[in-house]
């Protein structure tokens, strides 16, 4: 019997590669890869999940924390490593002498950034296509380029964009944003402005089979073996594999209470028959919540599936009525298989009502982890 009680998210880090052979297929052998590992690589694990594709050779890293990209440079992991729009000139100047290339969204940042060096510094600039976050607007992407290139003391390696849609419908507007991103590269260039590192597609470009004259593609949902679509709209869905192996606790209690027990759990206020309850040391501040609506929640405790009665603060309690010979120390499993019955992240997030990225982040950084 374990007698230590442990929250463990276990990685597939075979599944990982296989979702990146699978987008590097579907993009095509020619674009370069950058893998996206923002927000804890999607709620998975960011040094875990880096390490893996560092040995799997990307092209380039990509994240918004710069605490992270430390991290990983701690960890021996030295493939370029891309900050989305990252703060301040001065954060960006001290990020470039960290050997990290961070994002100039607008010309007010760049005026500022030159200002504050005397080396040039390398740079990726951000073009807006319609998402309407950060960037510069397509209708003057081709004067901030060129007066950015004006700068004497910003290297631009790269152009970028975003261009997301979560429904299989929108693929036609999808395409012809990405048009436009090739049309103002192609212009660029023919006014002698190069760039080594033009990137548009994103993980639902290439999952629905879009096409654009870009050198690379930045990559985050299909990693990870989740669908950046609403739903399962994309036959290329199918392939990718979740890299979410399983998510388990531990049994810390054991409650047996008779019939006509006055207990407030699951609301049993005069139980009409005896009731065998645990619990587990999960709760609202690990991530967890209750199901929404009538939706039933349950767990897997030795291959048996068992209904939650109520989430709180720091537990999660139980019905082990259905199963036989159960200790304190088993395993208790919220996400994977045991022998017949399993419990996937989609099921997870449909009692949630919620997508299984928004799942991930709510447990993301809480649970230890482990990679199989």
């Amino acid at each position: 019997m374990n007698n230590q009680p442990e929250n463990l998210m276990v990685l597939d880090l075979d599944a990982l590669a296989s979702n990146l052979d699978y987008t590097k297929h579907r993009a095509g052998s020619e674009k370069r890869m950058i893998a996206s590992i923002k927000a804890n690589a999607y709620g998975h694990d960011v040094s875990l999940i880096a390490g893996a594709l560092h040995e799997k050779r990307v092209d380039m890293l990509a994240t918004g924390n710069i605490d992270d990209a430390r991290i990983l440079r701690a960890c021996g992991v030295d493939t370029p490593l891309l900050l989305f729009a990252y703060a301040t000139a001065e954060n960006t100047v001290n990020a470039a002498k960290e050997g990290f290339i961070s994002t100039i969204p607008n010309l007010t940042s760049a005026i500022s950034l030159d200002a504050m060096t005397s080396v040039p510094i390398p740079v990726y600039l951000k073009i807006d296509c319609g998402l309407g976050r950060l960037g510069a607007p397509l209708s003057i992407a081709k004067d901030f380029v060129t007066k950015v290139f004006q700068l004497k003391n910003l290297k631009i390696e790269g152009i970028y964009t975003h261009v997301p849609f979560s429904d299989v419908a929108s693929s036609p507007w999808a395409q012809g944003k990405l048009d436009q991103f090739d049309k103002l590269v192609e212009e660029l260039e023919s006014n002698g402005y190069s760039i080594p590192v033009t990137q548009a597609m994103g993980s639902c470009c290439v999952l629905a089979g879009l096409r654009d004259k870009s050198n690379a593609v930045c990559v985050g949902h299909a990693l990870y073996g989740l669908s950046p679509f609403s739903s399962e709209q994309a036959s290329t869905a199918q392939h990718l594999r979740p890299v979410v192996h399983s998510v388990s606790s531990t049994l810390i209690h054991i409650g047996h209470h008779k019939k006509g027990s006055d207990i407030a759990t699951g609301g049993l206020y005069g139980t009409e028959s005896a009731h065998n309850v645990g619990v587990i040391p999960l709760g609202l501040a690990m991530g967890m919540r209750a199901p929404i609506g009538n939706k039933e929640m349950v767990v897997l405790v030795k291959g048996k599936r068992c209904q939650i009665m109520a989430v709180s603060l720091e537990h999660i309690t139980i019905n082990l009525d259905n199963v036989e010979n159960v200790d304190i120390g088993d395993r208790v499993t919220i996400i994977g298989r045991e022998g017949d019955e399993s419990i996937s992240l989609q099921e997870l997030a449909c009692v949630w009502q919620v997508t299984p990225l928004q799942a991930l982040m709510s447990m993301s950084g809480r649970f230890s982890v482990r990679s199989i």
